[in-house]
């Protein structure tokens, strides 16, 4: 038997085309939401007044401030840490001790605001290291030579402060 009422509906949508149009038109609208989310570049967060951002540093030499540097390495090991900024033609290596206070061991400045030099703990200079967060600023003087005299032995003051 055959008839309206046995054949199957040739074309029986699950919903009206209403329906799927709104449904298309919202998920369009979603995707896009979505993709704009996305592609913006989250906001920085600024560190706390005295501090600064997680690997970055700021160095003085002398009077010469020579703004920011974003290769920072720091190594703890015990009670000591060597935090490294720069590369090996141009940077500073200090070590830390945290064993009775905070301390530094070590200074070494390469090629830093025409100056090289080093401070070592007990030969003569100075340097203070103090810590905000987690941000170390270590101050003093080294002694070594300017990059243009090389010949004459000369002290060099210096700051460091990185953030580890």
């Amino acid at each position: 038997m055959t008839g309206p009422e046995t054949d199957p509906p040739r074309h029986s949508p699950r919903y009206p085309a209403r329906v799927r149009i709104a449904a298309l038109t919202i998920a369009s609208a979603a995707v896009s939401l979505l993709a704009a989310g996305c592609s913006s570049a989250p906001e920085k967060a600024s560190p706390p007044p005295g501090t600064l951002v997680a690997g970055t540093a700021q160095i003085t030499v002398g009077d010469a401030d020579l703004g920011e540097f974003t290769s920072v390495q720091c190594v703890a090991a015990g009670p000591l840490t060597t935090i490294t900024t720069g590369d090996d033609a141009a940077g500073s290596t200090s070590i830390i001790s945290n064993a009775d206070g905070l301390s530094a061991k070590s200074v070494s400045i390469r090629g830093l605001g025409g100056f090289t030099g080093s401070y070592q703990d007990g030969l003569g200079g100075d340097a203070e290291v103090t810590m905000d967060g987690n941000t170390y600023t270590i101050s003093g003087t080294a002694d070594g030579f300017d990059t243009d005299k090389p010949s004459f032995r000369t002290t060099g003051a210096f700051t460091i402060k990185v953030a580890c």
